[in-house]
């Protein structure tokens, strides 16, 4: 595959993704799915679970060559990047890191709630 048909297959993949995270939005709110964020809870969990199917068959050549970046980066990237980081520290975690995961897990979710807290403050303040 050329480096252009790669990046057209990306983006169509990506665009795909973003529309199931959409449908999965809606469809939940609509089933009332208030209060408890639902939503993004199926999406990093199914998400998680694809990325990890995916991984899985690709040493084994279930998938053509090249293809599962297409899907992992472009179709789940577009849907969630919750399972890069699930998979990622689930690797090093199989692979005796622990600390490195930890420390993984802690950068992540505290730089995370950190950044957003930071820019709900810097921009609400000025949108007042």
């Amino acid at each position: 595959m050329t480096s252009s048909a790669h990046v057209l297959w990306l983006v169509v993949a990506g665009a795909a993704g973003v529309l199931c995270r959409a449908g999965v939005s809606t469809l939940v709110g609509r089933l009332g799915g208030d209060g408890f964020p639902w939503a993004v809870t199926i999406v990093n969990v199914t998400g998680s679970f694809a990325f990890a199917a995916i991984a899985a068959a690709t040493p084994i050549r279930f998938l053509p060559t090249g293809f599962e970046k297409i899907l992992l980066v472009g179709l789940l990237g577009g849907f969630t990047t919750f399972s890069s980081f699930s998979y990622e520290t689930v690797r090093l975690l199989q692979a005796g890191h622990t600390s490195t995961a930890v420390g993984f897990i802690a950068a992540n979710n505290l730089g995370g709630l950190l950044a957003v807290w930071l820019g709900l403050t810097v921009f609400a303040s000025r949108a007042a």
